[in-house]
């Protein structure tokens, strides 16, 4: 998989999509952010940490680094503006790196260690790939947990963004 334009699109795909939501929730009480529900992190604050989690333990492994992290659902931020901050310069971080890299990089497998132990090794390209995927599944447990309050979740789908992206000048 050598096509770096394409992983760079899923990139700015998911870190749109992510915005759409945090401009929602940091909209909500807090209250309503940090609520037990019942769901896959149980919270909105927790999915949102876990999105920045994951993005920094999969960065970890692609450069052959360890992680600090035991619990999928760690809170490294209770404040949404700190969040945010730190989860956008993640995302410059990843597309950064991932512009940096060759083709020969993008297929290079790399050895994990998952927060819960399982192990395995994917190449960078699929490494990438899932983040982009994982930000969408967890959007999708974010949104029924807005269902919970109720409010209507951001639209999330690509042709939405790619109309966006129209709007406001940038395709």
């Amino acid at each position: 998989m050598r096509d770096k334009d394409y992983l760079l699109s899923l990139l700015d795909y998911n870190a749109w999509a992510n915005g759409a939501y945090f401009r929602q929730i940091d909209e909500l009480p807090m209250e309503e952010v940090s609520k037990q529900r019942p769901s896959l992190m149980n919270s909105i604050l927790i999915s949102v940490n876990h999105l920045l989690v994951i993005d920094t333990v999969w960065m970890a492994h692609m450069q052959g680094k360890s992680h600090p992290f035991t619990s999928l659902q760690t809170i490294l931020h209770e404040n949404l503006g700190d969040l945010w901050s730190a989860k956008t310069d993640m995302n410059r971080e990843i597309r950064d790196y991932v512009s940096s890299l060759s083709g020969d990089e993008l297929e290079e497998v790399v050895a994990y260690e998952l927060i819960g132990g399982n192990q395995g090794s994917l190449p960078r390209y699929m490494i990438i790939t899932h983040l982009a995927m994982h930000g969408a599944f967890h959007r999708g447990f974010i949104g029924d947990m807005f269902g919970q309050i109720p409010l209507m979740p951001a639209g999330q789908d690509i042709p939405v963004w790619e109309r966006a992206l129209r709007e406001d000048g940038e395709s």
